[in-house]
């Protein structure tokens, strides 16, 4: 009797510890997905394309707490300097930000609004040691609808010293008569200051 009690209390014992042991141990994902929270100044002749600020002079800050992705940008408008804060959720959640492209979720913004002024809605996830952001963007073109997919992806270097951010716009859809053409990837290079 006391022989079985022992194995059931050493089972019990083996079967709690490993419980607690998985529950508390980190995973391998979370350990290899770098950190991009830092102050960034774009470097122009490293960067192909505009980048998201028209001040590359000021840097960007991004503030990660995983999962949340805060970018916050300086740009000039009017001849003001304007701050915006963009808020991403790298588990894929969703989020609505001020736009930060020429497009934008609501083409009648083009006609009735300041862009600046309008909403994008995006997901972001991470994909390997990238975090990728997605968002469908309309554009109307002379009556008729034109569909993108805005992709921005941001990488650290290895050493943690260089931020690439490469900006891509897919083709979607259209009920226009014309495809539109293909549009260039934009590499914006940051180094940490």
């Amino acid at each position: 009797m006391q022989t079985r009690s022992r194995l059931r209390a050493m089972f019990v014992l083996v079967v709690v510890s490993t419980l607690v042991f998985l529950v508390r141990a980190p995973t391998t994902k979370s350990q290899n997905k770098p950190d991009l929270s830092g102050t960034w100044l774009l470097d122009v002749k490293k960067s192909e394309g505009s980048g998201l600020t028209s001040r590359p002079d000021v840097p960007i800050r991004i503030s990660h707490h995983d999962p949340e992705f805060r970018l916050t940008l300086t740009t000039e408008s009017s001849g003001k300097t304007v701050t915006r804060d963009l808020v991403y959720h790298t588990d894929g959640r969703g989020e609505i930000n001020p736009a930060t492209s020429f497009l934008t979720t609501n083409p009648q913004a083009v006609k009735t609004a300041d862009v600046a002024k309008q909403m994008t809605t995006s997901t972001t996830r991470w994909n390997g040691n990238k975090i990728v952001t997605r968002a469908r963007l309309r554009l109307a073109v002379a009556a008729r609808m034109i569909e993108y997919e805005l992709i921005d992806e941001w990488k650290l270097s290895a050493d943690g010293k260089v931020l690439i951010q490469t900006s891509r716009i897919v083709f979607q859809q259209s009920d226009a008569v014309f495809i539109p053409a293909i549009v260039p990837d934009k590499k914006r290079v940051y180094n940490r200051i």
